[in-house]
């Protein structure tokens, strides 16, 4: 998968949702809805072609998209 193919604020979510933040904080911080905000979380797993949460975050350190 090639980074430019992350939105700006899909990344931002990435991270977030690396760092354990719950997509009802994430969405406050953002200044989006909740609802967007797992409209977002659903395009990223599709991106990444993960199912859920963990295998998403994996698969994003295993590709290079975060770092440790």
């Amino acid at each position: 998968m090639n980074k430019e193919l992350l939105t700006a604020q899909e990344y931002e979510i990435l991270k977030m949702l690396a760092d354990s933040c719950p997509r009802k904080n994430i969405a406050e911080k953002l200044n989006i809805s909740y609802s967007k905000c797992n409209s977002i979380v659903r395009k990223i797993f599709k991106k990444f072609d993960a199912p859920n949460t963990a295998n998403c975050i994996y698969k994003a350190y295993y590709e290079g998209f975060l770092k440790f």
